[in-house]
């Protein structure tokens, strides 16, 4: 009992106080300070402000008060008996007793507040030992039970250091006071002379010898609070010794023998609790057991002593798992329950102590009706305690946590609600200094945890770990709970960080959790569970950021966890399970078989050690399956798989409904069934995996942190059954599921990166199968960020590089930029060299690798690229063992790749290897395995092309078989469908090329036509279907040649598609050849001429048309619709500056792949804007190419005549003014083998002649090089120009010569017609120049006059002149200045020479002047054309600036430098050089250079080119600069008789 003394006067003192609290209040004055006397002659004194803890233990007592007034003593004047049931309904009620005999204080009142139930030294007065509270979940530890009040605490710890230390130095005399451990308590008024004779009985021989032990046992019991106050282990064995002491000094005939047994028990259990030593749970139950047996049936401790040996039997069973002990402690206690009559002041006790182990025994056996009854046992302890009882708190806490644990088994939200509730008044009820605070914030914190991992309040999680912060903070260091505490605080921050994603949790808890195991001794029964805990966040920080020493220290810690718990212990069986999980997870990111061989044995075993009915039996089960699925992902084994579906399908059927953890098992049978649908293509598997992941999702709220992990899986599962059935509503809903799952999920989440990488699947599979690039474009930025949001050394960043590259590689199949198949192969190389070899993702890395090599290789035909991927692909289905579920694939891959070194090698072992890997790869799957159709097609073009080698009628015919049932088996809408259809029509061809059998041609044309006009298949493949198509139709003249011919040309400019970069663009036409020449011929062929002109303009300088479509006026369009207009228009400009100026903020800039990206979604969206106007009244053939109406226009000054070189025939198409239809000019002896023969001669002497770079030569050297030349033009005369001169009636005999064009294709585009003729007899008319002024034009349409040219500017001309630019020093620029100035004479011009000529003055000057004169060095890039320039003071003026200029008022430019129409070969049919690109930026008439020019000769041809133009003095017309150019260089050849034709040759003009 603590007893406290206060007082309202100085000079009064209380005297022979009992167990109670007093407090004296006098009516009639201020307080006094009041004395406490002993009972002894020479009394000590005790400040009344220190508590005093009184012996005794009864049900009832009696107190009596005196009073010591100025050393009068004055009589008793009152008693007062507080018995049973009305001493615990007071406890913290005021007792009043009136003291009556004093006249100067007639109305004094004694108050006494009784503070506690608290005997001698702290035990409960006839209460029970009530059990430490075990956690909920693993690591949580819950109240140890209440002791004493907050205000008590203070002072009784004070006063227990006095007791103690004066009791071990041996001054006994303190204790004379108290008694023995059953003193005879007066129960009438007596004297104190009375009571005197009965204190003198007390110092006989026998009384002294039962004092000793009463004070031995007093003093263990002291000692016992203090360790459980301050955790000092010293104090813990003392009391130990000192209840050994206090037994031994007992005769067994003593009453109090079994009460100090049991005493002695409760140390030796506190102890085992703290260390861990079996041999003292196993004495603890002995010493119990024995105060039980010696105690008779009525004695009226029985019930006391019954319920300690059952607190101590759930002990050994918590420790050693004997089902007996848990059998054995619950009838102890319901037997300790039954004896206890309602009313007894111990009954809540008693039913709190049977309660706990009834839930011990659930926790165990998973038995309902134990939980049931445990809480039914807390809900009657709870209202047997009134309120302001000392216990209550207690009592409260336990019940919430048997709530808890009934809540983690049935999942009803008000058990976890109840317990909040339960634990939050708990809280409330206790003081801030109270010993048990710090267990009642730990256990809300916990209830709080629970309820946010049911629900996903982050205010839960956030209270929670601010309740266990709170924990930590009141626990001392040393306090034998504070390692509990800092493990639930440390899965507190597990929570947090697996919902927010910030490390510092993860951190924080691994810090926690290692002070936890730290603080916790070798062999104590706790390590097993702090090391387990340990081990836990070690995997969850491995699975965030992949580093190995994670993985490796869960294990560690799994493997001590799973040593230190003995066979038989309750806990063994998840200690097990978790040990597997982390060799589990170890071997998804190192892939050792061992290691997963292990984890399924761990927790097969841990399965087994379960009993059936068992609350964790579900978990365990889930656990295997898990385990399972791994091991079959691996291996293939599919008995592997389908026992893990079994596991899962046990573990669901072990859960009841509304059970928290029902969701996520449903979620991992899920994932198993979709898992076996994918491999065995079975329907009913997917749709009861979607069905699990939907009732998983219905299950959980919107705000549960597994709310995105459900959303995904459900989209997953979508995403699998639309790769099965193709139904798009699946695949819209899974891309839905995924966003949503995204947005739910924050930034620096560590689930962050798997749901982007999820979302980028389904949006880039209905890219392949939708094409729309929006999809694949946001596919690869959620790839991207996945990558990004992963840090190196993560388990998962492999799998995101994975992912990107394949992404690129869909785009780089759509798009063809070379950036995309460069950067998948540089991911696909990153994501293998970061998978350890064995691990079972290496095959599939190095497959995907293999994959990507083999795309560039049919870009660009790098024989190193093919050979590295057959390489790759070999080591992938080396690594994989028979039975795998993806060993078809690899095989499949490796048959692919063998195949297209074939066909480029010809080596037939490559070819007959590749039919054996895709016949192979059929073997291995069922017939209804959805890989079953792209293999059987595979099959069908390895046997096809074997049959074009070797003719065996055989192959083709098995490949059309093959062919045939892809075909069949391919849904109509499916993406794959028109390259079946592709490849099946191929297949025919080649059948009929070989058999001439009509049927095989129709079929075939039946197939392609399909292909290349289905809007499913991708650009590239459509045209390639067309050409085909073209190819049989044209061989048996079939009706559909013209359609076919039509459909190729309408496919090129979605195969260079505005949306892609201009180098991109002409990479797609280098690949694209010759086909519209060849579609050009056939129309000619079939005298549809007027086709074949409109054709070759449609198909030819693509790039520049794209350009100048962009800078078409929408004035007429405004007028009918303004806002469309001013969208078209605004986008147009931003996609005319490749987006410059959408960001300028240097620091904002976004990544070269975010600009791509938003480029092309800005084409998309000008072909969306383009097709509604064409919808429009009046629009319909807005931005299409002109048709031959408008075309002929052109010719309005002069003949324009296009050259179509094709395989079959050359022909001319000329366009006379005033002729309704082109004039076909056959050129019967013009060969496309003879003009590349030219071309080639041509580009040799170029090249011996060192002729590209202006420069100063030699005029004596390569004398050959003018004999060469002359054969050149010749043949061109003869077998060209002469031709069309002659058909269109051209005449030397003319005073004024007439203009003509040249549109010329293919390799004629870098042949100098324009100075044709024979050079060999004089004086004979036969050379072009005597006939007509020659000009070039990229495209008719480029000589027709735009519909709204602004008004001509005044005339202003920009000369810049740069004579070295860091080349060799052209002098000669500065003459060609001179001769300009001298020429222009007063008219309005403007200088930039040397320092001055920088790229920005002379890109500004241009915006300027309308005329311009450039006299520099140039440069030709054969690489990347675009990149050709003009060399200026301060670097390169590129062709890529050059088209970007957009200038309306200009008119001519003069190219006075190198190459400034050279062009590229492979793209001649596309204008790509700067001549080309100052036309498009506005220069209608511009005079350049097919190669460099002599030095000496600029000023000569400038100064007699200026003198033509500008002799009239009127305004210069650049019309006219043809005819300038004409005759200056027909003067210069007149003055220099002996001038090399490589001299004059090269200058060209361009335009109207």
């Amino acid at each position: 009992m603590t007893v406290e003394i206060t007082t309202t006067q100085d000079d009064h003192f209380l005297t022979d106080i009992p167990h109670l609290t007093l407090e004296v209040n006098f009516n009639d004055g201020p307080a006094e300070k009041v004395k406490l006397l002993s009972r002894e002659s020479s009394p000590g004194v005790w400040d009344a402000n220190e508590p005093l803890i009184l012996p005794g233990i009864a049900a009832y007592f009696t107190f009596s008060v005196s009073l010591l007034l100025g050393g009068e003593v004055l009589e008793l004047v009152a008693w007062k008996e507080l018995y049973g049931p009305e001493l615990y309904a007071g406890v913290g009620k005021p007792v009043e007793l009136r003291l009556d005999g004093r006249a100067d204080y007639p109305n004094m009142i004694l108050k006494m507040r009784i503070m506690d139930t608290l005997g001698p030294f702290g035990q409960a007065l006839d209460v029970d030992n009530e059990p430490k509270e075990d956690s909920h979940f693993k690591n949580v530890a819950t109240d140890t039970g209440d002791q004493a009040s907050d205000f008590e605490q203070r002072r009784e710890l004070q006063l227990l250091r006095q007791l103690i230390s004066q009791a071990l130095s041996g001054h006994n005399s303190t204790f004379a006071s108290y008694g023995n451990e059953n003193p005879e308590i007066p129960t009438d008024t007596s004297s104190i002379a009375q009571r005197q004779q009965q204190e003198a009985a007390r110092f006989t021989p026998d009384f002294q010898l039962e004092e000793a032990a009463a004070q031995l046992n007093h003093l263990g019991v002291s000692l016992l609070i203090r360790f459980e106050r301050l955790g000092n282990l010293d104090d813990v064995n003392n009391s130990v010794a000192r209840h050994q002491e206090a037994v031994s000094l007992t005769s067994d005939d003593h009453p109090g023998k079994p009460s100090r047994l049991s005493d002695l028990g409760n140390s030796l259990l506190a102890r085992f609790e703290c260390l861990g030593n079996l041999d003292d749970i196993e004495n603890a139950i002995a010493r119990h057991q024995e105060a039980v047996d010696l105690a008779p049936e009525d004695h009226p401790h029985k019930p006391r002593w019954l319920s300690n040996l059952g607190n101590s039997l759930a002990t050994r069973f918590k420790r050693r798992g004997n089902l007996n002990d848990i059998h054995n402690a619950v009838t102890r206690h319901q037997a300790a329950v039954n004896l206890t009559p309602d009313g007894h002041p111990n009954k809540h006790s008693r039913l709190n102590n049977l309660g706990s182990s009834l839930r011990t025994r659930f926790e165990r056996l998973g038995d309902l009706d134990d939980i049931n009854n445990a809480v039914i046992q807390y809900h009657a302890a709870v209202r047997h305690t009134p309120n302001g009882h000392i216990n209550k708190p207690n009592l409260l806490n336990c019940l919430g946590n048997t709530l808890i644990t009934r809540f983690q088994r049935l999942g009803n939200m008000d058990d976890i609600n109840n317990a909040v509730s339960q634990h939050q008044v708990a809280v409330s009820l206790t003081p801030d200094s109270h010993p048990q605070k710090p267990h009642r914030l730990n256990d809300l914190g916990n209830s709080l945890l629970i309820r946010f991992e049911r629900l996903g309040h982050l205010v839960d999680l956030n209270n929670a770990i601010s309740r266990h912060q709170a924990t930590i903070s009141l626990t001392p260091d040393g306090h034998p709970d504070k390692s509990s505490h800092l493990c639930n605080l440390g899965s507190s921050l597990v929570a947090r960080f697996k919902r927010l994603g910030n490390l510092d949790d993860i951190n924080s808890a691994i810090a926690r959790y290692q002070a936890a195991a730290d603080l916790i001794p070798d062999g104590h029964p706790d390590k097993s569970n702090q090391l387990n805990n340990l081990g836990n966040a070690f995997i969850t920080r491995f699975t965030s950021l992949g580093n190995a020493d994670d993985i490796n220290s869960a294990i560690s810690q799994h493997r001590a966890a799973v040593d230190l718990a003995p066979d038989g212990h309750p806990d063994k069986s998840s200690r097990l399970s978790n040990l597997g999980s982390s060799l589990s997870t170890r071997f998804e990111r190192f892939g050792s078989l061992d290691d997963i061989e292990q984890a399924i044995a761990r927790k097969q075993l841990a399965v087994n050690l379960t009993p059936d009915g068992h609350p964790d039996k579900p978990t365990r089960l889930n656990n295997l399956g898990i385990s399972l699925l791994n091991r079959f992902e691996r291996l293939g084994d599919i008995e592997y798989l389908d026992n893990a579906i079994l596991k899962h399908q046990e573990a669901i059927k072990s859960t009841p409904d509304g059970h928290p953890d029902k969701p996520s098992r449903l979620t991992s049978l899920g994932i198993a069934l979709s898992t076996r649908a994918k491999h065995l293509g079975g329907l009913d598997d997917i749709n009861n995996a979607i069905e699990m992941h939907q009732i998983a999702l219905n299950l959980t709220s919107d705000d549960h942190p597994d709310k995105p992990n459900r959303l995904s899986n459900l989209g997953n599962a979508l995403l699998t059954r639309f790769e099965r059935l193709g139904d798009i509503d699946d695949l819209n809903n899974a891309i839905s599921r995924h966003q949503a799952t995204s947005t739910l999920t924050p930034d620096g989440h560590p689930r962050k990166p798997a749901h982007l990488n999820n979302l980028g699947n389904s949006l880039s599979t209905r890219f392949e199968r939708l094409g729309d690039l929006h999809d694949i474009d946001d596919a690869i930025a959620r790839y991207q960020a996945a990558v990004d949001l992963t840090p190196d050394g993560h388990a998962d960043k492999p799998i995101w590089l994975i992912s990107l590259g394949m992404s690129l590689i869909l785009r780089f199949k759509r798009l063809g930029s070379l950036d995309d198949i460069d950067n998948a192969i540089l991911r696909h190389r990153v994501a293998l060299n970061l998978t350890p070899d064995g691990h079972p993702e290496r095959p599939t890395h190095l497959s995907n690798l293999g994959n990507s090599l083999l795309t560039r290789f049919r870009r660009l035909g790098y024989i190193d690229d093919i050979d590295d991927a057959i390489a790759r692909h070999q080591e992938a289905v080396d690594l994989t063992p028979d039975g795998h579920p993806y060993k078809h694939r690899w095989s499949n891959n490796l048959g692919l790749s063998l195949c297209s070194r074939y066909e480029c090698l010809r080596n037939l072992d490559d070819i007959n290897n590749a039919i054996q890997r895709h016949q192979m790869a059929i073997d291995l799957i069922p017939d209804d395995h959805p890989d079953k159709l792209s293999l059987l097609t595979n099959l069908g073009l390895s046997l096809s092309t074997r049959f074009e080698h070797l003719k065996n009628l055989d192959d083709i015919n098995n490949a059309i078989s093959v062919e045939q049932i892809a075909v069949n088996l391919t849904p109509d809408d499916h993406p794959r469908k028109p390259t079946a259809y592709n490849n099946l029509g191929s297949s025919f061809l080649y059948r009929f090329f070989h058999l001439h059998l009509f049927h095989d041609a129709e079929t075939s044309v039946a197939y392609l036509s399909v292909a290349a006009l289905s809007p499913l298949g991708s650009p590239s493949l459509r045209l390639g279907a067309a050409r085909n198509w073209i190819t049989i139709a044209n061989a048996i003249n079939h009706a559909s040649l013209l359609a076919a011919c039509e459909c190729a040309i309408s496919t090129i400019p979605l195969v260079a598609w505005l949306g892609l970069s201009i180098t991109d663009r002409h990479q797609h036409l280098i690949q694209i050849g010759s086909i519209v020449r060849d579609t050009a011929a056939i129309a000619i062929s079939l005298d549809q001429c007027d086709k074949a002109l409109e054709w070759l303009e449609q198909g030819r300088s693509i790039v520049w048309t794209q350009i100048l479509q962009l800078r078409t006026p929408v004035d007429q369009l405004r007028d009918v619709e303004p806002d469309l207009a001013d969208r078209l228009l605004h986008i147009s400009q931003l996609l005319d500056q490749g987006l410059q100026d959408i960001n300028p903020q240097k620091e904002h800039r976004r990544s070269p792949e975010d600009e791509a990206r938003q480029y092309r979604a800005l084409a998309s969206e000008r072909d969306t804007i383009v097709e509604r106007i064409r919808s429009l009244p009046k629009f319909h053939d807005f931005l299409r190419p002109p048709k031959l109406h408008r075309l002929l226009e052109a010719a309005k000054d002069g003949p324009v005549v296009t050259i179509n070189v094709s395989t079959g025939r050359c022909d001319a198409l000329a366009l006379v003014y005033g002729a309704d239809e082109p004039i076909h000019i056959p050129l019967s002896n013009l060969t496309s083998e003879r003009v590349e023969q030219l071309q080639f001669e041509l580009k040799g002497i170029l090249k011996s002649s060192g002729v590209r770079l202006r420069a100063v030569r030699d005029e004596e050297v390569d004398v050959g090089g003018d004999e060469g030349c002359k054969r050149i033009l010749a043949e061109l005369w003869d077998l060209l120009v002469k031709p069309v001169l002659d058909s269109l009636a051209f005449s030397c005999d003319s005073d004024t010569l007439p203009r003509i064009w040249w549109c010329v294709t293919g390799p004629l585009a870098s042949l100098p017609i324009h100075a044709a003729g024979v050079y060999d007899t004089e004086g004979s008319s036969r050379q072009i120049q005597d006939y007509a002024v020659s000009s070039y034009a990229p495209t008719i349409s480029a000589l027709l006059e735009p519909a709204d040219a602004p008004a001509p500017k005044p005339f202003r001309h920009l000369s810049a002149i740069e004579p070295s630019s860091g080349l060799f020093y052209i002098p000669n620029t500065e003459k060609e200045l001179e001769c300009i100035q001298r020429r222009l004479h007063n008219r309005d011009y403007v200088v930039l020479r040397k320092a001055g000529a920088t790229r920005q003055r002379v890109m500004n000057a241009m915006m300027d002047c309308n005329w311009l004169h450039l006299a520099c060095h140039g440069t030709q890039d054969a690489k990347n054309p675009t990149k050709s320039a003009l060399l200026l003071h301060d670097g390169k003026l590129t062709l890529e600036e050059v088209i970007r200029l957009k200038l309306p008022h200009a008119e001519f430019a003069f190219l006075s430098a190198c190459q400034t129409m050279t062009g590229d070969e492979e793209l001649s049919d596309e204008a790509v050089h700067i001549a080309g690109g100052m036309s498009l930026a506005g220069y209608r008439s511009v005079v350049a250079t097919m190669w460099s020019i002599e030095d000496a000769l600029g000023p000569k041809v400038a100064d007699e080119f200026y003198a033509h133009l500008l002799q009239d003095g009127e305004r210069p017309d650049n019309r006219r600069a043809a005819e300038a150019l004409h005759f200056s260089v027909k003067r210069l050849r007149e003055e220099k008789k002996d001038i090399r034709m490589l001299s004059w040759l090269p200058f060209v003009h361009l335009g109207i």
